[in-house]
């Protein structure tokens, strides 16, 4: 089915109550420069930074920093991600780790998850300036203080609250409200700021100046580290002036993949894009390309998620961090293994019956290695929120980054006017999980920024928050682009399914049609529908260029209050 066909049989789908959510959708094009993020003013920072005469990495440090202060529910100076970069004219591509990673006092906190996720005992070493200060160091063009000028004023000036802000403050109300310094930011005469109402950081913009005077030791080695070690300290919190000070963001090699021609350019381990390279390789043994959407086949449908269900039980047993294991990236990314995985699915039934008794595969074999981890449960992420944005500009540079805070709000936790991470709470604490808790280590995390390339040139950028279901998110997502030929518009709107090897369910958005959702009810699967578009199921934000006329197009998630901005 081409995408004509689509658009035409989800026509009734569109027509269905969600015009107006639909209606706020960002969509736009330009041949000098594009960004889309989950936020107008950050996209705006980044747009004046290309504008400036900055590249497309200046351009996503600039929204990165902005984003943090006006969407301060997912992101921030107190969080950490991960970045794809690829410069263009030097036709080389990079990854920079920057999540956060464990105290070296972590095990002495006492941490619980069933009560400490909102306290300063999940805090983590937060990344968030060493990853894009070190992205500035090694290919940006515009001084730092430049670049972090729309943050600062977004600060200092304030912004209006936009009605996902809004509704996300009201819902998470008991952790903006746990720490006075965070309702004193969040609360409007005593009630949760509204939409329309503008939100002022003044201690956020005095640290933002810092970073931009002083770069990363501003952060990490100063008077400011040893208040901020002491403000979480009397929270309860344990990080340490020498968690700071050794904080290093990696400067790695992405992962690579191929899929029908395409390279696939994807997050490093421990963030998650090997499972985009695996689904990718278990799913070129399915002719999608001659086989209906799945939103209209149940057959399609069923392959796709038993295709995920598998990719999840292996990232459960073999994705942790690469300096705590070894882990069997290759085995897990190789075109045979997917093949052996593809065989293993049940093309008439769901099977197994339940979600949770998938097994992972063993890509040892795969891997010129022997087997040595065991696999465990996976850690709880259903309520994780996250920002991704991405950017390309007029010479193809092109960056995909994704950062987090964790949880809706992180901690709930601000010092010095920095919201701080709950990154604890991606450990598992079972001692025979790949991803369990050392102290100094790093988590695993479902973050998967990604860069596809053809014939050596930008054709999609990609990513999405969502926890767990950025997996998912960013598969159906990419498959609508590269085997349903959709724009990147139509990609967006398509409606997407959630299944994973710890849920009971599979989740989709009502715009599966009816006879679908009969027919995966008749092979064995569990629904739970959700109507409409919901950001359930992420905010992706993608940029494709057009390899005949080079004009670039950027689509904002309508699921989150985002925007494109082209020029």
């Amino acid at each position: 089915m081409n995408a004509k066909q689509f658009k035409a049989s989800f026509l009734l789908f569109i027509l269905s109550g969600f015009l107006a959510i639909l209606s706020a959708q960002s969509s736009a094009s330009g041949k000098n420069g594009m960004v889309a993020t989950a936020h107008p003013l950050a996209s705006e920072a980044a747009i004046e930074m290309l504008k400036a005469g900055g590249n497309a990495v200046d351009a996503a440090i600039a929204a990165a920093f902005a984003i943090g202060v006006v969407e301060p529910d997912g992101s921030g100076i107190g969080g950490g991600g991960g970045m794809v970069v690829y410069m263009k004219d030097r036709n080389e591509s990079f990854y920079i780790n920057y999540y956060a990673r464990g105290s070296e006092r972590g095990s002495e906190s006492g941490y619980s998850g069933s009560k400490d996720a909102k306290t300063a005992k999940a805090i983590c070493v937060p990344g968030t300036v060493a990853g894009l200060t070190l992205a500035h160091e090694k290919f940006g063009t515009l001084p730092l203080a430049k670049i972090l000028e729309p943050a600062i004023r977004y600060a200092s000036e304030g912004f209006e609250v936009d009605a996902t802000l809004a509704l996300l403050i009201l819902d998470n109300i008991e952790t903006v409200m746990a720490d006075s310094t965070t309702s004193n930011v969040f609360l409007v005469d005593e009630f949760p700021a509204m939409e329309g109402d503008r939100i002022i950081q003044k201690e956020l913009a005095e640290t933002l100046k810092i970073i931009a005077k002083e770069g990363k030791k501003g952060f990490y080695e100063s008077d400011l580290t040893k208040a901020m070690v002491e403000g979480i300290a009397d929270r309860g919190g344990v990080l340490t002036l020498n968690d700071f000070a050794s904080y290093e963001a990696e400067l790695t090699k992405p992962l690579f993949g191929n899929y029908h021609g395409y390279e696939i350019l994807t997050a490093n381990a421990p963030q998650s894009g090997v499972c985009l390279i695996e689904a990718l390789n278990i799913l070129e043994n399915y002719d999608l390309r001659n086989s209906p959407h799945y939103s209209e086949s149940a057959q399609v449908l069923h392959v796709m998620a038993e295709t995920e269900r598998f990719v999840y039980a292996d990232r459960t047993a073999y994705l942790g961090d690469p300096a705590d294991a070894d882990l069997p990236i290759n085995g897990l990314m190789s075109k045979e293994y997917a093949k052996q995985r593809f065989g293993q699915i049940d093309q008439k039934k769901l099977n197994p019956p339940v979600y949770t008794d998938v097994v992972e595969g063993d890509p040892f074999p795969f891997n010129n290695q022997s087997k040595n981890t065991d696999s465990a449960d996976e850690e709880s992420l259903t309520d994780g929120h996250t920002t991704h944005l991405s950017v390309i500009d007029k010479d193809g540079n092109s960056v995909a980054l994704t950062q987090t805070l964790g949880l809706f709000f992180g901690s709930g936790q601000m010092v010095n006017g920095v919201l701080y991470n709950c990154a604890m709470t991606n450990f598992s604490f079972r001692e025979s999980s790949i991803n369990c808790f050392k102290d100094g280590k790093q988590s695993r995390s479902s973050i998967m920024p990604t860069i596809i390339l053809k014939d050596g040139n930008p054709y999609l950028i990609a990513g999405s928050p969502g926890a767990a279901r950025i997996i998912t998110t960013l598969i159906e997502v990419i498959i609508n682009v590269l085997d349903y030929e959709m724009t990147v518009e139509e990609a967006n709107l398509a409606p997407r399914f959630f299944v994973r090897d710890s849920e009971d369910f599979l989740f989709m958005e009502s715009g599966i049609q009816n006879d679908v959702r009969k027919e995966l009810e008749n092979m064995g699967h569990t629904l739970n529908v959700i109507n409409g578009i919901d950001l359930f199921f992420g905010g992706v934000q993608l940029i494709s260029v057009d390899p005949q006329t080079n004009i670039y197009y950027g689509s904002a998630d309508p699921r989150r209050g985002g925007k494109a901005i082209g020029y």
